[in-house]
């Protein structure tokens, strides 16, 4: 029995970090080992590594709590360090065994949050159970993890959500009440890196003292963050001593304020960091380690794009609240914001469609456009081009979208237009189409006759898309087409399919058609409930040139009218007609007679690579390319362009575009074989074939004219003949937006006039392709500015309105026209004065209205952009713009001036400037204008002020200020 206590006592006193050992007992015991063994085990006394387990188990549980991405090797010399007597092995075994169940804890803490969870945060999230799903599972694991979270890196490229993520994170933790203080303390750690002392002050606070300016005692962001989180964006602008000074917080939860030596401040947080840099070379490695978990977000190029068009719509959707309008996405313009890849990622995205939807609107306000319309034009030039991009998932994108898009200002993301939506929709688009585009046109006096043939085409159009958006399996989802239109429309339509195939058996389970007549006779169905009616443009004229569909069309009409017993608008008739010619257009029947027919023959792939071009910035075409083989015979070649000719012929006849050599015989013998008229023109490139597409489309254009049109247009070239050069510049409504262009632009570029001859002319009286095809027939047309591209028009040599007003775009127009802008030796005074904004004896009441006065002024004439007024408001506040002598000059930056002009007011009664008496009033808008121009200008302004404040004549105020 004694040596049972003198075991006991042993153990009782034994270092915990080092038990004895059987070995080392028995030396102290002076007996043999193995009776030191037995008489433990009798003693149900465990092992000296068993005894040891338990502590050093928590040792290491607090070192990887701390730092996660320790190594084995670095945390034995840890344990060791703390006199644990364990082996590398143990503690490796022991690590693997603490960090398994704590990945398996945080993943079980997930999963139940997640099903019980049915308002979680984090569902707002886009890509949250698709790309993003195993960086929230990360974060959520991170906040949850007892008792105040895991501190976390968040890690990735510009632009990538990382601070969105923060957020989440906390409205999170939030949500589940697991922090005490409800509030998400932000520390943006560039803001203060060039200033250590200042960046260290904001963070951890200061005493009394601790710096010249300390005068008094300040708590810091970590003290406002205590039982909450705190994120630190850009943490890699942390200096190293900043990054030291996190390890007590991150360690022990404690911290000193700057120029504090006593006691130390407790804190409860979570920090959560984010960074854009390498963090191995970028943050310390003591500072790396102490984080244990690290979220890596993805680049908007590894985002399905699926999510991809969801940003897209979630940003409009922002704008569209914003303006509290409905914005439309045209087709054209998602299908390009798709294939492009900002460089800062998401954010970047953000901002650029946070200026197109300025543009737009602007576009609406100044009533260019119908609607806020996002189209291709409007896009910026690096946009537009992204779908030339060789790594664009063109088919995917097709997949992903068939349609414009609509979002309407109190659609929530969840809610935004889909698929089936658009499709839906697209039978509404098109009556409201009609009664807008009807109302809008006839107001400007179009005739009906053009506006009819305008709404016709556009009818066939949208149509068309509807069958082109059907073409996949969705439109097979009968339970889905059945709960879109509801029981009672799905069952009539039915049996209008069976009357039709009986009218026309080639339609017989014709899924496309039934899908298609069924949402529009449900659209039919409400209009007709809602007392909205509607009429066809021209329903004689469809009546006539489609008579077989059109009287099927007319028994289904008559069919659902007593089957229901409801009145359907004849109107419909022309509308169902519409329906039947997109499916019989399809299977052969009812060929479009409305083009003359176009083959680009040469040898080589040069033919279809040309149409290609063609294609891309025409926006399509009917046009055939052939490629000839070297080694073919002309023969062979010549076979199948009589059978080609013989499918494309619409009446007109055929054109054929060719290289060289033996094709240019080619017309003469397909004319005489199929009797169809045939014309041939030679030396072809992608310029002609652009005009060759373009005129085609022109109304009654002959064949013959087609011919001479291009051959004129060729000449130029062929022959170097002088023509005069022409910059067209167009408004839809009015000439007053051209003009102000035009001003613009000879202000930015005064040689422009002397090389260009500037054409500014309103189009609502116009047929524009008319227009510049008249002109391109006897001038040089170099460049075309207006509201809308017209569609045949190349794209390289169009500028927008709104674009040509940006940097940007005037960059491209000098290079397009090889005009520069003028150097400041050029500018001449009287450049800067207007007669037009001079205000003789102004009667105003405050400063304000002065300066409200002249800038909306200096903005009707096109010399300031939007934002101007503002910014003219927001540089009175920082200082007083009052220069002596009664005078005063507000202004503003030049980024809100598009060209240099001055506009003044003398005041019948003088005004108080913030203490100061003013009697003139000068507003600068300076862009070009060196120091030197402005000192002049003021020069003579003051010299002859007098004399500018007695007389009321403008012309008088102008020649003293151009003269003095």
């Amino acid at each position: 029995m004694e040596i049972n206590k003198k075991i006991k006592k042993l153990l009782s006193n034994e270092d915990k970090r080092n038990p004895l050992t059987d070995q080392e007992l028995a030396l102290k015991l002076n007996v043999s080992r193995e009776k030191v063994t037995v008489t433990r085990q009798k003693l149900n006394i465990k092992s000296s590594k068993e005894r040891l387990k338990p502590f050093l188990v928590e040792e290491i549980r607090s070192i990887i709590k701390k730092q996660s991405n320790i190594s084995t090797r670095e945390l034995t010399k840890v344990i060791q360090q703390k006199g644990y007597n364990a082996s590398r092995y143990l503690i490796n075994q022991e690590m693997e065994k603490i960090k398994s169940s704590f990945h398996k804890k945080a993943e079980e803490i997930v999963n139940k949050k997640n099903e019980s969870n049915s308002q979680d945060p984090f569902q707002a999230v886009i890509g949250y159970n698709k790309t993003l799903k195993p960086q929230i599972q990360q974060a959520k694991a991170a906040v949850l993890y007892p008792p105040h979270g895991l501190h976390t890196l968040i890690t990735g490229e510009s632009g990538v959500g990382k601070s969105y993520l923060a957020r989440k994170m906390f409205e999170f933790v939030a949500h589940e009440k697991k922090i005490v203080e409800n509030k998400f303390i932000v520390f943006n750690c560039a803001d203060y890196a060039d200033n250590p002392q200042l960046l260290y002050s904001h963070l951890f606070g200061h005493v009394k003292g601790a710096f010249t300016g300390a005068s008094k005692d300040k708590d810091g962001l970590l003290s406002k963050a205590n039982n909450s989180i705190l994120f630190l964006d850009e943490v890699h602008r942390l200096p190293s001593e900043g990054q030291e000074m996190l390890f007590n917080v991150i360690d022990n939860g404690k911290y000193r304020r700057l120029g504090e030596t006593g006691a130390e401040h407790k804190v409860d947080l979570m920090i959560i960091a984010a960074t854009t840099e390498d963090i191995e070379s970028s943050l310390l490695a003591t500072f790396r380690r102490r984080i244990p978990l690290i979220i890596e977000l993805p680049s908007l190029k590894k985002r399905t794009l699926q999510e991809k068009l969801d940003f897209i719509k979630l940003f409009i959707a922002r704008e569209s609240k914003q303006i509290k309008r409905k914005i439309i996405l045209k087709y054209e313009a998602v299908r390009a914001l798709l294939a492009y890849t900002p460089v800062n990622n998401i954010g970047q995205l953000e901002s650029n469609l946070k200026v197109i939807c300025a543009k737009a609107y602007l576009f609406f306000v100044t009533e260019v456009k119908s609607q806020v319309e996002i189209s291709l034009d409007i896009l910026p030039s690096e946009i537009r081009r992204s779908f030339l991009n060789e790594s664009v998932d063109r088919e995917e994108i097709r997949n992903l979208l068939r349609d414009d898009i609509k979002v309407e200002p109190a659609l929530d993301r969840n809610l935004i237009t889909s698929q089936e939506k658009n499709i839906y929709n697209v039978t509404e688009d098109i009556y409201k189409y009609i009664e807008e585009k009807n109302q809008e046109l006839s107001g400007i006096g179009i005739p009906q006759e053009k506006i009819n043939t305008e709404l016709t085409f556009r009818i066939e159009e949208k149509i068309s898309r509807l069958f082109d958006m059907t073409k996949e399996d969705f439109y097979k989802n009968k339970n889905m087409l059945k709960e879109v239109i509801g029981e009672e429309i799905y069952n009539l339509i039915n049996e209008v399919m069976v009357m039709l195939q009986e009218e026309l058996p080639e339609l017989v389970l014709n899924s496309q058609l039934q899908y298609a007549l069924a949402i529009h006779l449900d659209a039919v169905w409400q209009r007709i409930k809602s007392g909205k009616l509607i009429k066809y443009p021209d329903l004689e004229k469809i009546k006539k040139n489609h008579p077989q569909n059109y009287a099927v069309a007319e028994e289904v009409i008559n069919f659902i009218n007593k089957r229901c017993d409801i009145t359907i608008p004849r109107d419909e008739i022309g509308y169902i007609t519409m329906y039947l010619n997109s499916v019989t257009t399809s299977n052969g029947q009812d060929n479009d007679q409305s083009e003359i027919g176009i083959i680009i023959i040469s040898h080589g792939m040069v033919a279809s690579s040309m149409l290609k071009v063609a294609n891309y910035l025409l926006g399509g075409s009917k046009v055939k390319a052939v490629n000839m083989n070297f080694d073919e015979a002309p023969n062979k070649v010549l076979k199948k362009l009589i059978a080609l000719a013989k499918k494309i012929d619409h009446s007109k006849g055929i054109l054929l575009l060719v290289d060289m050599g033996s094709l240019t015989s080619f017309g003469e013998i397909i004319e005489e074989k199929t009797g169809i008229k045939t014309r041939v023109i030679a030396r072809v490139d992608t310029v002609m074939l652009m005009g060759a597409i373009r005129w085609s489309k022109l109304k009654d254009i002959s064949l013959d004219e087609l011919v001479d049109r291009i051959n004129r247009s060729n000449s130029v070239t062929l022959y170097n003949k002088k023509k005069e050069k022409v910059l067209l510049i167009y408004c839809m409504t009015g000439e007053g937006v051209a003009l102000k262009a035009k001003e613009y632009l000879i202000h930015r570029l005064p040689n422009l006039e002397k090389e260009y001859r500037i054409i500014t002319t309103s189009i609502f009286d116009k047929d524009i392709e008319d227009y510049i095809a008249n002109i391109e027939a006897e001038k040089e047309l170099v460049a075309l500015i207006g509201n809308l591209r017209p569609q045949s028009f190349d794209p390289n040599t169009f500028f927008s309105i709104d674009e040509i007003f940006s940097e940007e775009g005037l960059e491209r127009f000098k290079e397009r026209v090889g005009v520069q802008e003028f150097k400041q030796e050029d500018i001449k005074i009287d450049k800067l004065i207007d007669k037009n904004i001079i205000f003789p004896s102004l009667k105003v009441n405050s400063k304000d209205e002065v300066i409200t006065l002249l800038a909306e002024k200096l903005k009707e004439k096109g010399v300031v952009k939007d934002g101007f007024l503002d910014a003219v408001k927001k540089r009175e506040e920082w200082g007083v713009t009052y220069i002596g002598s009664g005078i005063a000059i507000p202004h503003a930056d030049s980024q809100y001036v598009n060209y240099s002009q001055a506009a003044l007011a003398i005041m019948e009664n003088s005004l108080d400037w913030s203490g100061y008496k003013v009697e003139v009033v000068c507003m600068f808008a300076i862009k070009d204008l060196g120091v030197e121009y402005f000192k002049e200008f003021y020069k003579i302004l003051k010299e002859n002020i007098e004399l500018i404040k007695l007389t009321k004549d403008i012309a008088i105020i102008k020649e003293v200020l151009i003269n003095g």
